[in-house]
C-alpha cells in the first residue's frame, strides 16, 4: 500500500484549485464573522476607561507574543509534518500530542516566571504596565497555557487541510468571546480592572475545549498521551519558523507598544482602536498564509513553472478585493468608523486620517505580502527570519524617530514603511528564486483599485468634504465595481485558469 501511495502525486493543479476555492469561501465566511470581534472591542473601548483599554490591548498582545515563544513554531511545522505522516508511513496523528506536551511545558515555565516577577512587582519597571497590580498581571499571564495549546491544535487542523477550524475558533470565537465575557463581568459588578483579563482567560479555555472534540473527530485513533518524544525532524523544521514568528509578533505590535511607552496609555488607547479596525484588513491577508503555503510546498520544480502563477494570483485577487471592500468604507467614513468607539477617540492631536495610513499599508501588504508563504513553502525560512529581524530594527528606529514628532501618525507611517520594505524585498527574492513574477497580468486591475483608493484618501484629507449621501452613493458604486471585478476574473463560479 505504501508503494502505491508513493506513486500517487500528492497534489495537482485541479486538486489545489478546488482546495483554494473552498478555502477562499471559508475565508469569506470567516471574514464576515471576524468583523464582529473588532466591533465588540470597540464596544469595550466605549464602556471601559480609555487608558485601561489601551493597557488591555497592549498586554493582551504581549501575552499572545509570549504564546508564540512557547510554541517554538511547532504549529507551523505541523502544516508540513501532518501530510508527510502518510507519505513516510507514520501514524497519521504523529507530532500532535508530542507538540502539545512540549508547548505546555514551556508555557508553564514562562507563566511561573512571570508570576514570580509579578509577586515582586517587577512589571512596574515598565511605565506602560505600572498601573497594573500584581494580581492583574498574573491573571493576564494565566491565558498563556490555553492560548499556546490553541496554536498547536489549529496548526494540526491546517496541516490536515481543515483551515476552517482555526478561522472559526481562533480567529473568531475566542477573540469575540473575550470582550463579551469581560462586558458581562463588568455589568455584573466585577472589578473593572479584572473583568477583561478574566474574560480573555475563559475565552481561551473554551476554545481549547472545542478543539478537544474536533481533534478527536479528525484523529479518532490518536491517544491523548504521547507514546514517544518529539521528532527531531519536526523540531528542526519548526524552530527557524518559530524564531521568525516571534520576531514577526514583536514587529506587528512594536508601534502600539512604543506609543504606549512614548506617549502614554491614553494615546495607546486611541491608537489601539485604529489598529483594531485596520487589522481587519491585515487578518484577511494573514488568513491565506496557511492555505497557500502547503500548496506551494507540494509543487515540484516543473509544477512551479506552470502552476504557481495561477494559484498565487488567485489568492492575491481574493485578498485584495475583500480588503478593498472594507478599505473604501474606512476611507469614506473614517469619522463614523471611529465614532463607534466614542467621541473621545477623535481629537485634533490624533486625527482620523491616521486610520487611512494604516489601511493603505495593509492594502500594500495584501497585494504583495503573499510572497512570504511562497518563500516559506519553498523552504527558505531562514531568509524570512533575516528579513523580519531587519524589519524589526527598521520599525524600532522609525517609531523612535517619528512618534515623538508626529504622535500616533508617526507610528502609522512606521507601520506602512516596514510593510513596503518587506513587500519590495520579498518579491525581488521570489523573482531571483523562480525566475519569473508570480503575478498574472490581470492583477493590474487590483493595482489600479489600490491606486484609486489611495488617491481618494489624499483628496478627502486635503479639504474636499462631500456629504454623507454623496459618500454613500460613491461607496455603493465602488462595491458594485469590485463585485464586477470578482465576477469577470472568474474568482467565484470557475476555478482559476492556468496561464498558457
Amino acid at each position: 500500500m505504501l508503494k502505491i501511495l508513493n506513486l500517487i502525486p500528492m497534489s495537482d493543479i485541479k486538486t489545489d484549485q478546488k482546495y483554494l476555492v473552498k478555502s477562499a469561501f471559508l475565508n469569506l465566511a470567516g471574514t464576515a464573522l471576524k468583523v464582529i470581534a473588532p466591533l465588540l472591542m470597540i464596544v469595550v473601548a466605549r464602556v471601559f476607561d480609555k487608558a485601561l483599554f489601551g493597557v488591555y490591548v497592549s498586554t493582551q498582545l504581549w501575552v499572545l507574543t509570549m504564546s508564540r515563544v512557547a510554541v517554538l513554531g511547532l504549529d507551523k511545522g505541523l502544516h508540513r509534518y501532518i501530510p508527510q505522516n502518510i507519505v513516510q508511513g507514520r501514524d497519521r496523528f504523529e507530532g500532535i500530542m508530542e507538540s502539545v506536551k512540549r508547548t505546555v511545558l514551556f508555557s508553564v515555565i514562562l507563566t511561573a516566571a512571570v508570576l514570580i516577577a509579578a509577586y515582586f512587582g517587577l512589571h512596574k519597571l515598565s511605565s506602560g504596565l505600572a498601573m497594573l497590580s500584581s494580581t492583574e498581571i498574573s491573571i493576564y499571564i494565566l491565558s498563556l497555557v490555553p492560548w499556546s495549546i490553541l496554536h498547536i491544535f489549529a496548526g494540526a487542523s491546517e496541516g490536515n487541510r481543515n483551515p476552517q477550524y482555526k478561522i472559526f475558533i481562533n480567529d473568531f470565537a475566542v477573540s469575540a468571546l473575550a470582550p463579551v465575557i469581560g462586558l458581562v463581568l463588568f455589568y455584573a459588578s466585577f472589578p473593572q480592572t479584572l473583568a477583561l483579563p478574566v474574560g480573555l482567560f475563559f475565552a481561551n479555555c473554551l476554545g481549547v475545549v472545542c478543539y478537544l472534540y474536533l481533534i478527536r473527530k479528525q484523529f479518532p485513533e490518536m491517544p491523548w498521551r504521547p507514546r514517544k518524544g518529539l521528532s527531531k525532524d519536526l523540531l528542526n523544521y519548526s524552530i527557524p519558523l518559530g524564531f521568525s514568528e516571534v520576531v514577526t509578533s514583536f514587529l506587528l505590535r512594536m508601534d502600539l507598544w512604543m506609543v504606549l511607552a512614548l506617549l502614554g496609555p491614553e494615546a495607546a488607547g486611541i491608537y489601539a482602536v485604529m489598529v483594531t479596525i485596520s487589522n481587519g484588513l491585515k487578518t484577511i491577508r494573514q488568513s491565506y498564509n496557511p492555505i497557500l503555503l502547503p500548496v506551494v510546498a507540494g509543487m515540484t520544480p516543473e509544477r512551479l513553472k506552470t502552476d504557481l502563477k495561477p494559484v498565487f494570483s488567485y489568492c492575491v485577487s481574493m485578498v485584495t478585493l475583500i480588503q478593498l471592500g472594507i478599505g473604501f468604507f474606512i476611507v469614506l467614513f473614517p469619522e463614523q468608523t471611529m465614532m463607534i468607539a466614542g467621541k473621545s477617540f477623535i481629537t485634533e492631536e490624533n486625527p482620523v486620517a491616521v486610520l487611512g495610513i494604516l489601511m493603505i499599508g495593509n492594502l500594500i501588504n495584501g497585494m504583495f505580502g503573499l510572497a512570504g508563504p511562497v518563500i516559506n513553502g519553498l523552504g527558505r525560512s531562514k531568509f524570512m527570519l533575516l528579513m523580519n529581524v531587519v524589519s524589526l530594527v527598521f520599525a524600532i528606529a522609525m517609531n523612535y524617530l517619528l512618534i515623538p514628532r508626529l504622535g500616533i501618525a508617526g507610528a502609522a507611517l512606521s507601520s506602512m514603511g516596514y510593510q513596503i520594505l518587506q513587500a519590495v524585498w520579498m518579491n525581488i527574492y521570489v523573482y531571483r528564486m523562480i525566475g519569473f513574477w508570480p503575478y498574472k497580468w490581470t492583477l493590474w486591475i487590483q493595482g489600479i483599485w489600490i491606486a484609486l483608493l489611495t488617491a481618494l484618501y489624499v483628496v478627502l484629507n486635503n479639504g474636499f468634504e462631500p456629504g454623507l449621501l454623496t459618500k454613500g452613493v460613491f461607496y455603493g458604486i465602488a462595491l458594485l465595481l469590485i463585485l464586477a471585478t470578482f465576477y469577470f476574473q472568474g474568482l467565484g463560479g470557475k476555478n482559476p485558469k492556468k496561464n498558457r
